[in-house]
């Protein structure tokens, strides 16, 4: 395969949740498997300020790129929400490629809120913005994405779509569906199956072992839309095997 494939610290969720581990305690790890970079979770900093030098200094001792996840919203009750240069912020002292929230109360674009989120992208011109489908029907449904990132194009704001393979699952939405909606408007993949064990029970699935067809939903995608491994692996015996599996398609 030619489609770069990173790593999200989701993988090691129990360690990292218990915190038995900085998430830069595994990029040795992830190094030696062959990852180019690796998305860290703003979750499971506890110390922000000095884990975020740590992390970047840990990142180019072992030349992997960064991305960063942001458990939080670009609109708040239909404003643009007041943290976002924080969150940029933290990126820039990150040496962050990325930045990925999810949509949040998204109503339409108004002209000051245009004009912030312009001024702040200018600003941080390294840093791209991309927003995920979250699990609810308002701000992870392909037509709500699609209706936001339209308008958003329409205002020229340089944003792009992440699409998580397994959130249209709880949401009641097709995937491979999804994915053909969206595909021209998205520059990074989250890689996460689900499965179905009980009526309305949904749990996290490894690539294979799940419900979606997930070689078919990459196919939607051009090759180069980056894509990550986010979902509890647990040992690095798995995760090694997950990455192997992918790469062979």
């Amino acid at each position: 395969m030619s489609r770069i494939i990173g790593v999200n610290t989701l993988v090691f969720n129990e360690e990292l949740q218990t915190g038995k581990k900085e998430q830069w305690e595994f990029f040795d790890g992830f190094a030696r498997i062959g990852f180019p970079f690796v998305e860290v979770r703003r979750e499971f900093f506890r110390n922000l300020e000095e884990e975020l030098v740590q992390t970047r200094e840990m990142a180019k001792k072992n030349h992997l790129a960064l991305f960063y996840s942001i458990p939080d919203v670009l609109f708040v009750e239909e404003e643009v929400n007041l943290h976002l240069e924080k969150y940029f912020e933290e990126a820039a002292s990150l040496g962050a490629e990325q930045v990925k929230l999810t949509l949040g109360d998204y109503h339409s674009f108004t002209p000051g809120g245009v004009s912030s989120l312009m001024k702040l992208l200018e600003a941080y011109p390294a840093i791209k913005l991309t927003i995920e489908n979250d699990q609810s029907l308002k701000a992870g449904s392909a037509h709500a994405l699609t209706r936001f990132i339209v308008k958003a194009h329409e205002e020229n704001l340089p944003v792009s779509l992440t699409f998580d393979t397994g959130n249209f699952s709880f949401i009641q939405e097709d995937a491979e569906v999804a994915a053909r909606i969206l595909a021209d408007f998205v520059n990074y993949i989250h890689l996460k199956n689900v499965k179905l064990v009980a009526p309305g029970a949904i749990e996290l699935a490894l690539y294979e072992t799940g419900d979606i067809k997930m070689d078919s939903v990459l196919a939607a995608f051009k090759e180069h839309v980056a894509a990550v491994i986010e979902y509890p692996c647990e040992t690095w015996d798995v995760l090694e095997k997950q990455y192997h599996r992918i790469m062979k398609l």
